[in-house]
């Protein structure tokens, strides 16, 4: 206890000194914290997420965009795909079961989901208050969107068409809120969950009344329209537009779908709102499924499929190196922490040559000394690793994504008690030399100094 009261009375001696190398510890300690901590939300939350979903069924596009917007939520739709190819899938012996997914809606951001009930059951989703939903217009609303939009079963409201907070709303269609789900730490925390039903009822009423409005209003120059590019010059339209393209001209919307036609060019397919959905959720029947089903939709159909594991395993490669750039620099600064406090030893061995040899005259052994050196640099490590963790779980307490992940609660991880060790074995290195120059120095030698 007299060395420890020893070694405190020197850090208050020097508090400036002392102070800079408890922050540079405590830097590097909360930045690999940080680091750890956001490799455990990706990987756990994540995957829990993905709630063992096979394969998912979508419009063409980019995979990744696939995922990450019908399972995670946080992209916009590739598009829509018809609802006479997700039966053919449906039938086929490989696939275990299906889930629909329809987006298209949100309320105050948070996205409103067509779907069937065993889409809770993915997430191990239970009700906290209220029921399922049975038929079109009730909703479902995960533990985050009731707590931030303050809704409970009863309540009614209306989405908002598109993906962000401003867009139409669907006033005349109203949801009415049927039940409230247990929070479970996933994305459907954060969804509204309705019958498949309800997103076509919506979107079909809005569809018409647009299809309506542009009847009312171009009617009559359409016919004249069509008229005119599809049966009077038409080959003098192709070579028009041929000339334009050879000189980099730009063309107009018409001319654009004119030449698709003239070349076959797929253009676009406006089908019935209600004979489509966003995306298919697939479970395999069997691991061979695996191999065959999603080459077999990629190469037969219009459609795409995606493995959301094969998706998130790249998306984690894409994420490792900015990590790794984070976590180097992270074990540089701690480096440079154990630098500074042996640099700190040195001096504090230099400017308090008297105390040492006062204490060795009055009788306190080489080995003491040779600890109380020691100590003052693991001390200090300590103090440090402790400001870094406090530091570091503060910061994590106002990242945006903290209070519905549930992957990751302020206790200390197994990680952080390793990353203690690393602290101790910095300034037990950084110390030994110090230490071992006062151990060999001789009693006279101190004095006379």
């Amino acid at each position: 206890m007299t060395i420890v009261k020893l070694v405190l009375a020197q850090y208050f001696h020097k508090p400036m000194s002392t102070l800079l190398s408890i922050v540079l510890f405590a830097i590097g300690v909360a930045v690999i914290s940080l680091v750890i901590k956001t490799e455990y939300y990706l990987e756990n939350t994540y995957r829990k997420n993905l709630a063992g979903i096979d394969l998912v069924v979508g419009a063409k596009g980019s995979p990744l965009q696939l995922i990450l917007s019908s399972v995670l939520h946080i992209d916009s739709p590739t598009g829509n795909i018809p609802l006479d190819e997700v039966h053919k899938i449906e039938k086929n012996p490989m696939v275990k079961k299906t889930i629909p997914v329809a987006l298209g809606d949100n309320y105050k951001g948070f996205r409103i989901v067509g779907t069937v009930p065993a889409y809770a059951e993915l997430y191990n989703a239970q009700i906290l208050q209220g029921k399922i939903f049975e038929k079109p217009l009730e909703a479902v609303v995960g533990a985050t969107v009731a707590k931030k939009a303050g809704l409970k079963p009863g309540d009614t409201f209306a989405g908002v068409h598109g993906l962000m907070h401003e867009g139409h709303s669907h006033d005349e269609f109203k949801y009415t809120v049927t039940g409230i789900l247990k929070p479970t730490g996933s994305v459907i925390d954060n969804l509204v969950l309705t019958p498949v039903e309800s997103v076509w009822m919506v979107h079909s009423a809005h569809h018409h009344d647009e299809e309506g409005e542009e009847g009312h209003n171009h009617e009559d120059a359409e016919e004249e329209h069509d008229h005119e590019h599809h049966h009077a010059h038409e080959e003098e339209s192709i070579n028009e537009i041929l000339h334009k393209i050879e000189h980099q001209e730009e063309l107009t919307e018409e001319e654009v779908l004119v030449y698709n036609q003239h070349k076959g060019i797929l253009t676009e397919n406006k089908q019935a709102v209600e004979n489509q959905i966003t995306a298919l959720l697939v479970f395999y029947q069997n691991p061979m499924a695996a191999a065959t089903l999603p080459r077999m939709i990629n190469e037969n159909t219009t459609l795409q499929a995606a493995s959301p594991a094969l998706e998130f395993n790249r998306l984690l490669s894409l994420l490792g190196y900015g990590i790794t750039v984070l976590e180097v620099l992270a074990w540089i600064i701690i480096l440079i922490s154990g630098i500074n406090i042996f640099i700190y030893l040195l001096n504090t061995i230099n400017q308090s040559i008297g105390e040492i040899a006062l204490l060795r005259a009055t009788g306190v052994s080489r080995p003491k000394i040779f600890v109380l050196i020691l100590l003052q640099g693991t001390i200090l490590s300590i103090f440090g690793w402790l400001a870094g963790i406090v530091l570091s779980n503060t910061i994590w307490q106002f990242m945006p994504w903290n209070d519905s992940i549930g992957a990751f609660d302020g206790y200390l991880m197994r990680e952080d008690l390793l990353l203690l060790l690393y602290c101790l074995t910095v300034a037990v290195v950084a110390g030994i030399i110090p230490a071992v120059k006062i151990y060999r120095t001789k009693i006279h030698y101190l004095l006379n100094r």
